[in-house]
């Protein structure tokens, strides 16, 4: 397809109009003007970057792009080996972040919403996209080890909760926002729900959580926005007949972590 065709249909899909997004959603960097094959990834990294050129596609779709609204970054060091690397290998650079977060199929909150198999999902302002985070149901009560095991497994990522947490306290209502989302408990007196599944979080996020006898559930920024972004490439591989390769990076399994408290 035309990729004109493609940033047409997806900025229609995700409804990018609605959201007052600091990403500058949409077609970023210009390429090739035939898509017959892509690669999906969270962040427009330069190792993301790479491996899109290694698997030979037209175009990189992202979460996290390189262009953000107000942000005047000189083309210098990691920002013009990554810009340098797309325009020499042609390739079309597509970012969608807000967007992609809220959207109620493909979405990363969504996604996550899915893997606990949450009845009656909707938008924490209900019915209102623009809202991004999303709130469910657990159809049984699961513990707060439960929730957290299902959770590790399926993204094969550490989970750590933050609170006053007995891991077998039951929990029902979960509130989602992949990236960061604790400005749902930060500055909330009394939160909606049980439990907050989020990616990463501020100081003070500890203290809400153990003051309002809310579980948080992180799951690391990268890890939390895997989802999302697959589910949307294998959506336009479905409907369109492209080719996709999901670029995967383990960030968690990848960093060196030092413990000596412990030794």
């Amino acid at each position: 397809m035309l990729q004109q065709e493609l940033v047409s249909y997806l900025n229609d899909y995700l409804q990018v109009s609605l959201f007052n997004d600091p990403s500058l959603n949409g077609l970023q960097v210009e390429g090739f003007k035939e898509c017959t094959k892509i690669a999906t990834a969270c962040t427009a990294s330069l190792e993301a970057i790479d491996a899109a050129i290694e698997e030979g596609v037209d175009t990189l779709i992202v979460h996290h792009g390189l262009f953000w609204k107000g942000a005047l970054t000189p083309v210098i060091g990691p920002y013009k080996d990554r810009l340098n690397a797309i325009l020499e290998s042609n390739i079309n650079l597509l970012a969608y972040h807000l967007p992609l977060d809220a959207h109620n199929v493909v979405g990363n909150n969504r996604y996550l919403a899915d893997l606990l198999n949450l009845a009656e999902v909707d938008y924490l302002q209900k019915g209102d996209p623009r809202s991004v985070a999303m709130q469910g149901t657990l159809p049984e009560p699961l513990t707060i080890k439960q929730v957290g095991q299902c959770l590790s497994q399926a993204l094969q990522t550490p989970v750590t909760v933050l609170g006053d947490c007995d891991e077998n306290i039951l929990l029902s209502e979960i509130a989602i926002c992949s990236g960061s989302g604790t400005f749902l408990i930060d500055n909330v007196m009394k939160p909606r729900f049980h439990a907050l599944i989020t990616g990463d979080v501020n100081e003070q996020t500890y203290h809400m959580a153990k003051e309002t006898g809310t579980a948080v559930f992180v799951l690391g920024h990268h890890a939390s926005e895997q989802g999302g972004i697959k589910r949307l490439g294998d959506h336009l591989a479905r409907k369109f007949g492209l080719e996709h390769h999901h670029l995967h990076f383990n960030l968690e399994k990848e960093a060196l972590v030092y413990d000596s408290y412990n030794e």
